[in-house]
């Protein structure tokens, strides 16, 4: 597949899952010549923008899956737990990206929950970019954004966020002497095969508020 073409075929998906159907079967065409693990990935993210036969089935599922990824993150970073327990809230996603040089893009869903009011609300994230891209591959992340008050969370939620920031220190491997703390009212993790990286956001990342699920 045309590398421009798969650029914005995929891309679309960010459009959300009501416009991802029509576009898979020609994104998992091209990912056949490129390699399995791309081909996965968009398999993978077929079955992440997939609604449920209801709304409140696919929030059910969305909210079983917040839990998991940071209950997972609470478990496995004692620092990440320290400080969400002087947090006001969270953001839990789960996010598919696919690569082939020399574009990246990707797509993900996942929840904005209060600790204050234990509302739920629903959000999307999409990545993308040329240029910046190494290698042909298919790639899984989870993400937990911590927020220091009220109403940082409710500025993510109603004004959405776009991360320009490089990723920083992975976990378990030579650390910085800069210490877990919020930058700007956040604190970033990412989860992928090498374990949970600490950063200050995500490059080329956007999260926006789910018109179909709020």
């Amino acid at each position: 597949m045309n590398k421009t073409v798969f650029c914005i075929s995929i891309t679309a998906l960010l459009c959300g899952p009501a416009v991802a159907d029509g576009l898979l079967d020609n994104i998992k065409k091209g990912a056949q010549k490129v390699g399995e693990s791309v081909e996965n990935t968009v398999n993978s993210t077929a079955d992440l923008v997939k609604n449920e036969a209801t709304p409140e089935e696919t929030r059910a599922k969305l909210n079983v899956m917040a839990d998991e990824v940071l209950t997972q993150l609470l478990a496995q970073n004692p620092e990440a737990d320290a400080l969400y327990q002087v947090s006001a809230g969270y953001a839990a996603f789960d996010s598919r990206k696919v690569t082939v040089f020399p574009v990246s893009a990707g797509y993900g869903r996942g929840v904005a929950v209060s600790r204050e009011t234990d509302q739920h609300v629903y959000m999307n994230m999409g990545t993308g970019g040329v240029g910046a891209a190494l290698g042909i591959g298919g790639f899984e992340s989870k993400y937990v954004i911590l927020f220091e008050t009220q109403a940082d969370l409710d500025k993510f939620i109603t004004q959405g966020y776009e991360a320009t920031a490089e990723a920083g220190t992975m976990q378990g491997d030579e650390r910085t002497d800069e210490a877990i703390r919020f930058t700007d009212g956040r604190s970033f993790f990412m989860l992928d095969k090498k374990g949970w990286r600490v950063s200050a956001g995500a490059t080329g990342t956007k999260y926006w508020k789910s018109p179909e699920l709020n």
